[in-house]
């Protein structure tokens, strides 16, 4: 994105983005953190890193990863996204704890804006991130999605169906989730888990901040299994093809 064109779409400026990177990988197998393993020759992880080095509006990135993987991170922030240089910070039990160590880390840096993403999500498009930080002029928290496609049924026991929902109403949540940063930072401060959020816009729910979606791409997946990488390798290699990348 060009500098004038993030000007007049006046984005919370500077932003950070705290990308979560520090998952067991248990569905993938293998014993190795996911984000690390190649896809289509380069590492998962590459993927996202370099979108957010590339977007006009995101000054620092802020990894959020397993000790035991610093080293093999840091160096492959310092080829893909220099503004990730030397930003790591341990990740926690769960989920919810490395986002909040990634919040605490920027402390310093204090962004107006940070997005939160997953690494394992290599296809974030820089739309995404500028719709997500515009969002942020009319609420206190943007989550990128896209509205179910599929009919929702409701089960019981026995799988027995108890109601059939109106799918026009609900939405899959992706991420980058996007908040005014010291909002968010106060919001995961104030949570004592568990039980713990199913992700960080439900953080801003409980506290009683308004939240509102906005478009992703169902191409926008995370790799969680064996199977995701096959399929992200069949993207990409169509995408070399056709000479462009995907877009919402």
């Amino acid at each position: 994105m060009k500098e004038s064109t993030m000007n007049e779409l006046n984005l919370p400026s500077p932003a950070a983005t705290v990308i979560v990177a520090a998952g067991r990988s248990r569905r993938m197998g293998g014993g190795r953190n996911k984000v690390l393993n190649p896809m289509a020759g380069r590492p998962v992880l590459s993927y996202a890193l370099q979108t957010f080095q590339n977007h006009a509006a995101v000054s620092h990135v802020m990894i959020v990863g397993r000790e035991d993987d610093r080293e093999e991170i840091l160096r492959i922030a310092d080829r893909y996204c220099p503004k990730a240089h030397g930003l790591f910070t341990p990740g926690g039990a769960e989920r919810f704890d490395s986002v909040r160590n990634g919040l605490r880390a920027l402390r310093e840096i204090a962004p107006a804006a940070v997005l939160i993403h997953d690494g394992a999500r290599p296809f974030i498009q820089p739309d995404h991130i500028t719709r997500s930080l515009a969002a942020l002029s009319h609420a206190e928290g943007c989550v990128i999605g896209v509205p179910l496609k599929d009919t929702l049924k409701e089960t019981g026991e026995g799988s027995s169906v108890i109601q059939t929902h109106d799918r026009t109403r609900y939405w899959l949540a992706q991420t980058p989730q996007t908040f005014r940063y010291e909002t968010i930072l106060n919001a995961y401060e104030a949570i004592q888990p568990p039980p713990y959020p199913t992700d960080d816009g439900q953080v801003l729910e409980l506290a009683g901040k308004p939240v509102v979606m906005a478009e992703g791409s169902y191409l926008n997946m995370k790799i969680t299994t064996p199977e995701d990488v096959a399929l992200a390798e069949a993207i990409l290699s169509i995408q070399t093809r056709i000479g462009e990348s995907f877009r919402a």
